[in-house]
């Protein structure tokens, strides 16, 4: 495309989990495209078959959090083909380049900026608020955290920057990180016109049998968190792709829209927490959002309590 990508060696200190067999067969860049960093790899030693490239790429992409491209030498077409063919990302001399995402990446300058938070940039806002601080973080940073790819980060960051709840400052020559303009409940306030209801969906049924514990939500959440009494009905959050799982072993008994012993919410997003932590409750804001259309005068008060108990983690 005419167009040069600065790199520059990757200091040493910051290729931890990278094998002692990969630093002796690569060498290592960073170089940064439309905003995006990249990791660059470079054999030392002529070009990797492209399964090696495949599972070395894979394999770093997973450690370093960064998509890995190979600086490759000039090789036969069939070569390409087979890299191509195995999703690797390459840049085979001044006249071949495998950058899908460097294609995505260039269709979204053009795009229409968001409105409302798409289900990651909400998770990212709600765990900001209520886990940990992601100010002055980036994307790269944030990987360990939260239960999202590298790629879908880049893009909730992008949308909380839109709806105008963040701005992505330049550190250095390498990222970009998260900065809020405000704090606490001044950015919760902020962010009220563009937040979502976490609930997809709500399935009432009379069992389910499966030996596996589920994040209580809904009344009963609330109960736990405040001085209101529990309903007597059951209820228990999923995400989509758990309640799928569990509708597919055929393990709900009497599925319906109407009434059951269990009230099964399926979330656009999983319970805003520590990583390694499995709560037995939905966050608290999240749980807050749910409930915004109950009239019930006693859910109001106490949901206007959790707000303002609530302990600011930024």
């Amino acid at each position: 495309m005419g167009r040069t990508i600065g790199i520059e060696p990757r200091a040493k200190n910051e290729l931890r989990g990278v094998t002692v067999g990969e630093k002796l067969s690569y060498r290592f860049y960073d170089g940064t495209y439309q905003g995006m960093p990249l990791l660059f790899v470079e054999p030392k030693k002529g070009n990797p078959t492209p399964r090696e490239c495949y599972i070395t790429g894979k394999r770093l992409t997973e450690v370093l959090g960064l998509p890995a491209v190979f600086i490759l030498a000039p090789g036969p077409t069939y070569e390409r083909q087979r890299l191509m063919d195995k999703g690797v990302y390459f840049i085979m001399s001044e006249w071949y380049a495998h950058l899908p995402m460097i294609v995505a990446m260039e269709k979204t300058v053009n795009r229409k900026k968001a409105e409302m938070l798409t289900p990651v940039a909400q998770y990212l806002l709600l765990y900001h608020l209520q886990v940990g601080s992601l100010e002055g973080l980036s994307a790269r940073e944030i990987k360990p955290l939260v239960p999202y790819s590298y790629e879908s980060i880049t893009l909730g960051i992008t949308c909380l920057e839109d709806v105008g709840l963040c701005q992505k400052i330049q550190n250095g020559q390498r990222s970009k990180v998260i900065h809020f303009g405000q704090k606490g409940r001044e950015l919760w306030d902020e962010a009220q016109n563009v937040l979502l209801s976490p609930v997809e969906n709500r399935i009432y049924c009379d069992d389910i049998r499966l030996d596996q514990d589920y994040p209580v939500c809904g009344i009963n959440a609330l109960a736990h968190y405040t001085m209101l009494n529990p309903d007597r009905e059951r209820m228990i959050m999923m995400t989509g792709k758990e309640y799928r799982a569990v509708k597919s072993a055929d393990a709900i008994d009497n599925p319906n829209i109407y009434d059951g012993n269990i009230i099964i919410e399926v979330w656009k997003y999983p319970v805003v927490c520590t990583i390694d932590n499995k709560s037995g409750w939905v966050d608290r804001l999240s749980l807050v959002l749910s409930l915004r259309e109950d009239e019930d005068p006693r859910v109001e008060k106490e949901v206007e309590r959790i707000i303002s108990e609530l302990k600011w983690t930024d």
